[in-house]
Formats: C-alpha cells, structure tokens, sequence
C-alpha cells in the first residue's frame, strides 16, 4: 500500500531547554492518503499511527545555500504526530555551520524539511519548504538588526553587545548590563543613567589640545559641568581626581578639612610662626634675642692683667629669655588667633591641588613681541609687560616651566605673544657662577635671563630692590646652571637684611662713641704723663707729625677688653618660660588663652622644637655679635 504524507499542522516556537540548550521547535501530523481497507466503506487520509521515520531539516540562505542541515531519527505517537526541536538533531556532513553559529542578520531564510518513511532503508522524500518570514530565535547571541529596535521594559543582557551598525542607539527603557559592554559607535541616553561598577573609557581620539574633538570624555547639554560626590567625610585620604601619566601620580585634586589645615594646629605654630622667617625677622623678638645673646656675655677690662673671666648674672638671662618668651606669645596672640578664628568661620575650605610643579604663575605680555624667552630667564616686569632688559623694571620675576596654577589666560590664539611668569613658590632660574643656599639672586646685569648669586652678609642697601628670590639649592660650578629659587616670599628676608643694615649702623656709632671716650680719656691721662702734651694737642701740625708717636704711646697704655660669651642652656630657657608665664600672670594676662602657652603646656614636642629652635636663633645671634667684638679689637671667648 503507497502511502502519501502531507503536512497537516507547522508549528515555530522559540525555546531554550535548561537555559542551554538552543532550538526551534517543529510540529506536524504525518496522513496517510491511500485509504485504510476496513470492513465496510474504507477510511480515507488517515493519520500514520506508531511509525518510525527519519526526518531532514535545511535551512537555506536567500541564494539557496546550505546553512544548516540536521537529521532526526523519531517516530509518531498514536495521532501520527511528530514533535522536534530543529538543533538538536544530527547535524550531517553538508552543513557548514553549527546551529548556535547561524547568523541571523536579518536576511531571507528558508526552511527544508525532508522525510523518509523508513529508517533503515533513507530515502527521502520532500515534505515542505516554508520561507521564515522572522527570526526565530531571538535569544540567539548572533542576531543583526537592520532596522529599529525599540526597547520600552527592561531588558536584560546577559553578555556583550556590540552596536556596530554606525547608527545611533535610543534606550527608552531600564538597560541593565551585566558583563562587558562594547560600544563601537554613538551611545545616546534619554533618562538618568547608574553604572554600578567601574567605568574606563578607552577612546582612539587624539589631536590638538584646543580641539574639542580630541578630549575622550566630554559633558555638555547642561549649565553645570562634573559633580563628584565621595562616600563619607572629606579628608587627605580622599583624591577627588588623581592625574596620572605611564610613569607615576604627577598630582592630585584631594579633600581637605581645617583640621588638616591646622595640623592641629601645626600649621600656624610650626609652619608660620616660630620656625618661619617671620618670627626670627620680627623687630621685637629679634631684639629680645639679641638681649640674650648679650646677657650671655661678660665684658671685663683688666689693664695689663691678662683676660679677666667673670661669669654673668643668671637671674639676666633668665630674665631676658622671659622676654623673648613674652614677645613670641604676643605675636602668637597677634598672628595665630585671627588665622584660627577665620579659618574655623569660613567654610570654604574643601579641597587642596596638589602637584610636582612648585609655583603659582600668570600669562604675562611681552613688552618686545619678538623677543625670545626660555623657563627659568629672569625678566623685568614694566608696566606689566616683561622683558630681558631689567634695568629701572617695576619688578623683577622668573619665566616658569609647569606652574600648578596658571591665571591670566590670553585669548585663544594669542599665547605666542605671552609667558607664563611664576608670582610665588619654587621655581628654576639660570645663574652664572656658584651658588649656595641661602644666597640672594640677583639680575647678572647683563640682559640676558641670567642671575648672579650674592651672599646675604654682602648685600648692599641699594642691592635690595634687585632681589629676585633666595636660592634653596646649590651650585658648584663656576659657568651657568640651573637652581632652585623661591620667588614671591622673599619679603621677610629684605626685612631681615634692613634689620641687620640698622643693626650694624648702630654697631658703628657704639664703636665711634666708645673711641671718642677712649680719645678723651687717653688725652686726660697724656696730658698728665707726657710733659707739654697739652701743647702738642692744640698744635694741628705738631699732633700729625707726632701720630706714630701717639699710636705708640696709646698701644703701651691700652687696656685688653676681653668678651666672654656662655652656652645658653635648655635648664636657663625652662626657666625663662616659667618666669614668662609668671610675669604674664602678674599682670593679670589669662595665659590659658592664648595659643602659644596651650601648645607650651599640651604638646611637648612644639616645647622642645621652640627650646632647640631658640638656643639655635641665641647662637646664630651670638656668631653675628662675636664678628662686630673681634672687629672692634675685642678678644672673643666661648663657654
């Protein structure tokens, strides 16, 4: 009996078995259309009960290709009904591809199904050829679409997505990713959107640094910039933005309290005031300590004894420490208070920029637009417009490298008639000739970028205003070099130098009264041991022709005046502080107020950093006085 078979039911459902397995589900009834022979009228297009068949799937390009071909050995149930799931067959030896590898780009497909009715003797026979008319499987990872996709829940991807079409991609919905994402084109986002997780941009954009185009990430649409918000309380610890490069961290946007401002408060006592220049170059205090110094010393006059030693009084140096105790408090109380008090009121303080560069600089004209300038050339500044020429200059500044600010930007295009000046912190500048720290740059003079080095007990008064900065570096070479120059806080050290000047004009005129003494004295005791010396004195040309005799006879009368100065102990400062705070107390000063005491009391190492930083500032004073005694014809002895 020759059967026929047809297709009675076709049936594609989308499945994925255990979350594995991918496939398309097929359905079809198997009739047979010779009649079945039966007692009575025989029975037409009957179903092919319990058969065992093998059945041939095919799909096809829109060229008639091969894609896919598999085979399945099955047999229908009682109702002559086959169920199939095309890709879990056997895939035979024409199909080029595996069923998970079929590309679903959105072109014409086909499909070919083949039966035949026996399973040991294949011979088969065409069943049905369907055109897909969609695509069959949308959780396939290999699916291409050609043209909108409109996503309007959430949609969940499980693994990449490449959007490469060169088309924008608009996500009306919740896009949630959990795995790798690569965006090979335009991203467009319409509602607010939250990575949980890190974000690197990795963009192959370079260009010029005006062009807006060469930036990897860029935000715009809005009328504010980048808001970022860190977990907890800001601190040191927390780095707003970190700037690197391939070597190392070249600086940092980092978070800032006024408890790290102050050090607790470490940032007035030990950074602005007794450990900075300001203290030492303080009139009241460097007088307090240059009367320490003294009371340190006895001066004894023994006429042809020898030296004489006698030991000053304690009670005056105790007493002179107090006072420079007493004047480090009121400057403390002057200075400390009205920082902390205005620190602790405004709020601003919120972050610190922190980088390898050391100046802060502004974009300045140039006076000669031709004129060529190189980093570290000193200029002088007229009228706001700088050039090499600092003779009879406003002021006297460095080109800079890589300031850590920058202000004053020109207008685009017009940065070829600027340069970036550095206003204050460290800065490198060319010098000729050997330089040690501590010295003052000066202009060379000769027009040329370049500085000379000056040593601070050189300087002359009307070299004042020619200092560029002080060096905080060495050179030992004798031709030009670079060093490093602290620019813009050099104002304390001209105060420092006016003090000095002050003090050696006073030196001087001390020095000029006592051989006036001296002159009149050696006179009154001429007169009474050289017979006719009161003629000789009142003879203009008698007393210059007779002045190696006069030299001579005040040398065999001299008196030797010996300076013995004794080592400042840490004992005798202790006690200068007590006697400081009992002073204070006496005049009804509450010393719990003020901050230099509190520290005194609460922190012993800011104690013992002013103990060692005072016997340091005695000594250096002491050095300065024993130069003016042995230049005065004095003997200098040290305890």
């Amino acid at each position: 009996m020759k059967k026929l078979i047809f297709l009675y039911l076709f049936l594609f459902l989308i499945i994925q078995s255990f979350g594995q397995t991918q496939g398309i589900s097929y359905q079809a009834v198997i009739i047979d259309e010779n009649p079945q022979e039966v007692p009575g009228v025989d029975i037409a297009d009957n179903f092919l009960p319990n058969q065992e068949i093998m059945v041939r799937f095919s799909i096809l390009d829109a060229a008639g290709t091969i894609e896919y071909q598999e085979e399945h050995l099955c047999s229908t149930d009682t109702y002559g009904m086959i169920n199939l799931i095309i890709g879990w067959g056997v895939p035979t030896s024409t199909s080029t591809n595996i069923f998970q590898d079929i590309d679903w780009n959105g072109a014409s497909k086909d499909l070919k199904v083949d039966i035949s009715l026996s399973a040991s003797d294949v011979f088969y026979t065409d069943f049905s050829f369907e055109q897909l008319t969609f695509v069959p499987y949308a959780y396939h990872k290999n699916i291409t679409a050609t043209g909108s996709m409109i996503i309007d829940g959430v949609s969940n991807l499980n693994s990449r997505l490449n959007v490469a079409n060169g088309s924008p991609t608009f996500l009306s919905g919740n896009l949630t990713v959990d795995k790798q994402t690569s965006l090979q084109d335009e991203l467009t986002v319409n509602a607010p959107s939250l990575l949980n997780d890190q974000v690197t941009i990795s963009a192959n954009v370079s260009g010029n640094k005006s062009s807006y185009s060469s930036y990897p990430l860029r935000v715009e649409g809005s009328n504010q910039g980048v808001a970022i918000k860190i977990n907890g309380s800001r601190s040191t610890d927390n780095h707003f933005i970190t700037f690197w490069d391939d070597e190392k961290i070249q600086g940092r946007i980092e978070g800032q309290t006024t408890s790290n401002l102050l050090g607790d408060p470490e940032y007035i006592f030990d950074n602005v005031l007794f450990a900075n220049e300001i203290l030492r170059s303080t009139v009241d205090v460097a007088k307090a300590i240059a009367g320490v110094a003294s009371a340190s010393s006895s001066s004894t006059a023994c006429a042809g004894l020898g030296a004489c030693v006698t030991a000053p009084i304690p009670s005056l140096i105790v007493g002179a420490i107090a006072e420079v105790v007493m004047e480090t408090a009121n400057l403390v109380l002057c200075i400390a208070e009205p920082v902390i008090y205005n620190i602790s009121k405004h709020t601003n303080i919120g972050i610190t920029y922190q980088s390898g560069a050391g100046d802060y600089a502004e974009w300045l004209p140039r006076l000669n637009p031709d004129e060529k300038f190189n980093p570290g050339d000193i200029v002088g500044v007229k009228a706001g417009h700088i050039t090499k020429s600092t003779e009879n200059a406003d002021n006297l500044m460095v080109i800079s490298h890589v300031p850590i600010v920058l202000g004053n930007m020109p207008d685009s295009g017009k940065e070829a008639y600027y340069e970036k000046v550095a206003f204050m912190g460290q800065v490198p500048v060319k010098v000729f000739g050997k330089v040690k720290p501590g010295d003052y740059i000066l202009p060379s003079g000769n027009n040329n970028g370049t500085g000379i080095a000056v040593s601070p007990d050189d300087m002359q008064p009307n070299q004042y205003q020619k200092i560029v900065g002080i060096a905080w570096s060495e050179s030992e070479t004798e031709q030009y070099n670079f060093i490093t120059l602290a620019v813009g806080i050099n104002s304390n050290d001209i105060a420092s130098l006016s003090l000095k000047q002050e003090q050696k004009i006073k030196d001087q005129e001390s020095e000029i009264n006592s051989l006036k003494e001296q002159l009149i004295q050696m006179n009154t005791a001429l007169s009474q041991l050289v017979p006719g010396y009161n003629s000789l004195i009142q003879n203009d040309q008698q007393i210059t022709s007779s002045s190696q005799d006069f030299i001579q006879i005040q040398d065999e009368y001299e008196e030797e005046r010996t300076i013995v100065y004794f080592k400042i102990t840490r004992e005798q400062i202790l006690e200068g502080i007590n006697l400081a705070e009992k002073t204070l107390k006496e005049k009804g000063v509450d010393i719990s107020e003020n901050q230099f005491f509190t520290k005194i009391k609460s922190q012993p190492e800011f104690k013992e950093s002013f103990i060692q930083e005072l016997l340091g500032s005695v000594e250096k004073e002491v050095e300065k006085q024993s130069v003016n005694d042995i230049k005065s014809g004095a003997k200098v002895i040290k305890y």
